[in-house]
Formats: C-alpha cells, sequence, structure tokens
C-alpha cells in the first residue's frame, strides 16, 4: 500500500487516500470502503460462505478483524439473507480484557446485532493467566483450545448455522506456510480454509469472509469507518522466529510483485480439502464432543487442571445462557 499525495480518486474528482498497489488503483475514503465491503462480499460469494445458511454467529473479539467483519456483515445482512448475532468470550486478561470486552459488545449494539459475552472463569473456574500459571501450557495454544470449543459448542446450543471469525489473508498464508514447512497434517493445515462444512452434533461450519484481505486493508477500513477497537495487543502475544521469518519473505515476495499473496491464497484454498463426515468422528466420552482418541482436548485438558472432564459441565452453562 501506498499513499498518494495529490492525486485524484479513480471513481470521483475527490482526493485519494490511499493507492491499492494490486489492483492499480488511488482511491478515496468513500471509495476505498465501497472497495472493501465489495472485496469481503465476493469473497463470501465465490466460497459460498453463507450457502444455506439462515443463522450466523460471528466470534467478536474486540480487535480490528472481528468488527471489521461484524461492521460489513450487519451492514448486508438483508442482501445476505441471514441473521447476524455476535459472541465474545472474555478471558480474565486484566484491563485488555475489559478494553476488549467493552469494544466487542459496544460495538455489536451500535450496528444493531446482539451480542452474547461469556466469562472464561464462570465456565472453567479459572481465568487464562491463572491457567497459563497453573499449566505452564503457551498461553496462544491454550488460548486457541478453549475458543475452538467454547464457539463451535455455543453455536451448536444456540442453533446456529456457521461461526464466523476474523481471521485474514497474512495470518493465514504465515500459519498454512510455516506447518507446510514443519510438516503438519493436512487436516490441521485445512482448518483455516475460507470455509469449513459443519457435521451435524459435532461441528458448526467456519466462515472467514477476510480470506483474501490484507491486514493493512482491514486496519484502513476499521479507520475510516471509525471503529472503535482495541488496538493493544493481548499481553500474551507470541510469535516465533519460524512465523516471523515466513511474514517477512511473503511480504518481500507481496511489494515485489503485487497480489502474491491473493493469488498464493486462491491456490491453498483449491488445493485443500477438508473431509471430516461424522462417520469418521470419534465423540468424545465425557461430553460427546469430536475428539481423535475418545476424549476431547479439553476434557483431556481439565482431567489434567481440575482434575475432572469439563466438557460437559461448559456445554451445559453455554446451553443454559440465554439463547440469541
Amino acid at each position: 500500500m501506498n499513499t498518494p499525495l495529490h492525486v485524484k480518486c479513480a471513481k470521483c474528482e475527490k482526493g485519494a487516500v490511499v493507492r491499492v498497489t494490486y489492483a492499480r488503483l488511488n482511491l478515496c475514503s468513500e471509495h476505498y470502503i465501497e472497495y472493501f465491503e465489495k472485496r469481503v462480499l465476493k469473497t463470501i460469494e465465490k466460497y459460498g460462505l453463507f450457502k444455506n445458511t439462515k443463522r450466523v454467529l460471528v466470534a467478536v473479539s474486540g480487535g480490528k478483524d472481528s468488527l471489521t467483519v461484524l461492521r460489513v456483515l450487519s451492514k448486508y445482512r438483508d442482501v445476505l439473507g441471514v441473521t447476524l448475532a455476535g459472541v465474545h468470550l472474555d478471558l480474565g486478561v486484566g484491563v485488555y480484557s475489559e478494553r476488549s470486552r467493552e469494544a466487542a459488545l459496544s460495538t455489536c449494539s451500535d450496528h444493531g446485532v446482539e451480542c452474547r459475552a461469556v466469562s472464561l472463569s464462570d465456565l472453567l473456574g479459572y481465568t487464562l493467566p491463572e491457567l497459563v500459571r497453573k499449566t505452564r501450557r503457551p498461553p496462544c495454544s491454550l488460548c486457541g483450545l478453549i475458543k475452538r470449543y467454547v464457539f463451535n459448542v455455543a453455536a451448536l446450543e444456540w442453533g446456529f448455522d456457521v461461526v464466523v471469525t476474523g481471521h485474514h489473508m497474512d495470518d493465514i498464508l504465515v500459519f498454512r506456510v510455516k506447518e507446510m514447512l514443519m510438516g503438519q497434517r493436512e487436516s490441521e493445515v485445512a482448518k483455516l480454509l475460507p470455509f469449513t462444512p459443519g457435521v451435524t452434533g459435532f461441528y458448526a461450519a467456519r466462515a472467514r469472509p477476510l480470506y483474501e484481505v490484507y491486514e493493512w486493508e482491514i486496519e484502513l477500513y476499521s479507520k475510516l469507518t471509525g471503529l472503535k477497537y482495541v488496538e493493544a495487543q493481548c499481553p500474551f502475544k507470541y510469535r516465533d522466529i519460524i512465523s516471523s521469518s515466513v511474514a517477512e519473505m511473503l511480504g518481500k515476495i507481496d511489494s515485489e510483485i503485487p497480489g502474491f499473496k491473493i493469488t498464493l491464497a486462491r491456490r491453498l484454498a483449491k488445493r485443500t480439502r477438508w473431509d471430516v463426515n461424522a462417520e469418521k468422528i470419534t465423540p468424545c466420552q465425557y461430553c460427546g464432543m469430536p475428539s481423535s482418541s475418545g476424549v476431547c482436548a479439553l476434557c483431556k485438558f481439565t482431567l489434567k487442571t481440575h482434575g475432572k472432564p469439563m466438557g460437559l459441565v461448559v456445554r451445559e452453562k453455554l446451553k443454559s445462557t440465554k439463547p440469541i
């Protein structure tokens, strides 16, 4: 991205605020917002993210990515023909979580979207920092495990067809390339496709409308539209040397070949398959959620931290939460 000086917008006579290099376009604020939203809608259509979908649950963290998705979907919900709601998981990470919760709830309210905030301490009796100290497990790995379980169960118990997340192209590509370099299983790599189908009773479908969107595009959109998001990074956020190196490599290539990342993302989406079906799933013996060995990741984790599996407890607590 380059911000041109004294250059007119390609769509009108106003001054441009940004040059979208890969599209060779100089755009003013109004037409950049329009351009961005059309790209997200095109991604939704291209990958059939909401095909046969009526109820969409957006995982809202309070950061720019998830709030951007929420804003675009709320604006076009009638066009897409879906009912929209949000869910926020309060991890109990001090002031950061307090601000994140406030941003998530207020933004949902501003855009006419009902949102449920659930607290990790209410579900498991511990905050994320407490679980990290108790187990010494890497925070990001633990956070991912908990969020995947909670959002999936929330969607299933509350009757939603698909969970939408704010994963964007830059982070997805770094993850995909890193995991391929490390020899990760195809089933793990496939988790970050634009769309992963649901399996009745086990998985809600997952959709990622920002799959073909750069992070800088999201940041600019959120600034131009006045989204009030949490700019501070999570205190636990960590990027290892491999991820940093992959991100730098992809960035350098994209600067020399504008649009390279988009091309790569599309090719990966085309070549990767998600083949999970009910016949291949082993239900967890404690909570009934998907597992690979008869005990799901959350129950396995809580057997160590709590001395008992907590999956069914989490399911019951979410089920008893006022439905959206």
